[in-house]
Parts: structure tokens; sequence; C-alpha cells
């Protein structure tokens, strides 16, 4: 019964991950998305939120993480609240500004390569890291190598979640037009091929960085689990500290922004309502994979939360926005590379480990 529960957390967390951000970053100035109130069912609800966002243009997308940070931060404090006021780590909060500074290249990292190839190659950059954080015991953290039954195929999952990432790369895009600018009307020249290329080759550097981020955001609250013996072990207490990071860490990244652009920020006003529930999206699938990490451990909920939004991201390329043509035979190969990776990973563990 504890696994399963753990394992319905982490499809929850798969399946917000996967569609908390939809394509926006096609989307023209002024477009709408109308909703029938009373229509739908929560679950339909929350991920009605995804496609709202798909209708609106979030410019630079500063102002639309500031929003979806707020949101991340409401939700944490009900999960607080519903933990009973537990213990506060500042230390922990490093864990939120590591995540917001990988989230501050979303928005650019789907408009030069796509939602689906951004969320495939932050994902499984973020199993490299957490894998090899875990595997030797880095940062001060315990190996997990006493825990592996088969290491070699712990090793053999590592190889094919790299090759995931390399296949990747090959998922292309399709252009779309830029969207007037709201002061000139004036559209962009072409980018020619090879300047095209350098722009794709950009957006995958970014998300290899992003990925790091996101596989580093745990660490702080392991690391104090594993080295404050009065700490709590239930991952839910820490959601508030690393949410409190988050929200710190996006305000300071907007007043920075703010002030390069000359104190004149893109906005747009009809973010602010899908932003805000695309945050909350996203912190409930955060508080879930905290549940997972506690009931699965990190070696069996890192691989199918990091790896299962690929899936759904590109699902939602292909058949809803339909900007991955012609790449189903990539996507094939990239999916069987992907589950082979994490039932090789999770295979490879013991049934218990203490």
């Amino acid at each position: 019964m504890v696994a399963l529960a753990g394992y319905l957390c982490a499809l929850v967390s798969v399946l917000f991950f996967g569609s908390n951000f939809a394509d926006w970053a096609s989307a023209t100035p002024g477009a709408r998305c109308r909703i029938r109130s009373g229509s739908m069912p929560s679950m339909r609800y929350a991920f009605t939120w995804a496609k709202v966002v798909a209708k609106y243009d979030a410019g630079d997308g500063m102002l639309f993480q500031l929003v979806l940070c707020l949101g991340i931060w409401i939700t944490g404090l009900c999960v607080l609240l519903l933990r009973g006021n537990p213990a506060f780590y500042p230390v922990a909060m490093s864990g939120g500004a590591i995540w917001c500074t990988g989230n501050c290249m979303t928005v650019y990292i789907i408009r030069q390569i796509g939602l689906g190839p951004g969320l495939v190659t932050w994902g499984t950059t973020a199993l490299i890291i957490g894998w090899l954080t875990g595997f030797f015991g880095l940062f001060g953290l315990p190996s997990e190598q006493r825990c592996l039954d088969k290491p070699w195929l712990n090793v053999v999952g590592l190889a094919l979640a790299i090759a995931a990432l390399g296949g990747s790369t090959f998922i292309r895009k399709t252009p779309t037009p830029k969207p007037l600018l709201a002061d000139g009307g004036h559209t962009e020249e072409p980018v020619d091929p090879a300047g095209r290329a350098w722009e794709r080759t950009k957006g995958v550097l970014a998300a290899l960085a992003a990925g790091t981020c996101y596989g580093l955001n745990f660490l702080p609250s392991t690391w104090i689990q594993n080295h404050v013996s009065a700490s709590s072990k239930n991952g839910l207490d820490y959601v508030f500290n690393q949410f409190c990071g988050i929200c710190a860490t996006s305000i300071v990244y907007f007043l920075i922004y703010c002030a390069w652009r000359g104190n004149k920020p893109q906005v747009n006003p009809e973010i602010f309502l899908p932003g805000f529930f695309s945050g909350v999206m996203w912190a409930i699938a955060q508080s879930c994979w905290f549940v997972a990490n506690v009931e699965l451990g990190y070696s069996a909920a890192f691989p199918i939360i990091l790896i299962g939004p690929g899936f759904v991201g590109s699902l939602w390329s292909v058949f809803l926005f339909k900007d991955l043509p012609r790449n189903y035979l990539v996507l094939a190969a990239y999916f069987a590379l992907a589950a082979a990776s994490c039932a090789c990973i999770v295979a490879s563990r013991k049934s218990t480990c203490t």
C-alpha cells in the first residue's frame, strides 16, 4: 500500500510536470482562450490552465516566472499548514534558489528547441546529475551503492539515459512566426539555417544548464536529513523551505531584470491568472515528488519523475500543438530508450535497503 501511494504520487507528478508548461512561447499577443465555467472536473480544470497559458504571450518570461513562483509559494504555505508548522531550515532555501536559476531559462529553451525536446533534455540531464550524486555519494551524501543488487544494470540504465539525451536533440520544432512587437509593429528578418543551428545549440546548452540545476535542487534538503540528527525524515517538511527559496530568488531576479530593462519590463496583464495556476500545478507536482522520494526512494522516484515528463510533453507537442511533425521515429526511439533506462535503474535496486 505504501509503494502504491508512492507510485500514484509519482504519476501525478509526471502528469503535472509534463503539462504545466504548455507551448505559450509560440502564442501571439492578445490571443484568447475562453473556458466555459462549470463544465470540467478538477483534474481537467488544472490541465486547462496549461492550455490557457498556451494562448497568451509570456514575453521574455520573467514576469511569468514571478507570478508562477507566487503560486508555488502559496501552495507551499498550504503544505506547511497541513504539516503542522514543522521546523524551518534556511539552508534548504538554497535548493529553491538553485531551481529558480534553472527555471529562468525555461522560456528561452522552449522557444529554441520546443516543449518536448526541452523537457527531455533538462529532465535527462537532471537524472544523470542525480545518479552521479547518489551512486558516488557526492556533496557529502551517503553512497547508494550499498542499495544496489545489480550495479552493472544501474550503469546500463545511465548509459541509456545518456543515449536518450543525445537523441532528443534531433527532435525539431516547427518554426513559428514571432509576434509583432507592441511598440514597433515590425517583424524580425527570417533566420538563416546557420543562424538557426546556432540558436538550437544555445537552446540545448541552456537546457543542459537548467537540467543541472533541477538535478541538484533536492540536495540541501537531503543533506539536512542525513547530517542533522533532529531533522525530520518526512520530505514534505522541507517543501515550504524550498518554496520560500524559489519565491525569494524569483523576486531578486525580477528586480535585476527590471533594472537591466531600465524599469521597462515586458508586461502582459493577461498572464497573471494562468501564470499563478501554472505555479500551483508545478507545486503540486513537486510536493508529490517529495512524497514519492519518501515512499519509493530517490533511485526509483528520480528516474520515473524525471524521464516521465518527456513522454507527456512530447505528446502535447505532437497531438495538441502540432509543432513536432515528421519526428515520430525519433520520438519512438526516445520513448524506448527512456523507458528502458527507467526500468534498468529501478530493477538494479535491492528490494530493501537499510
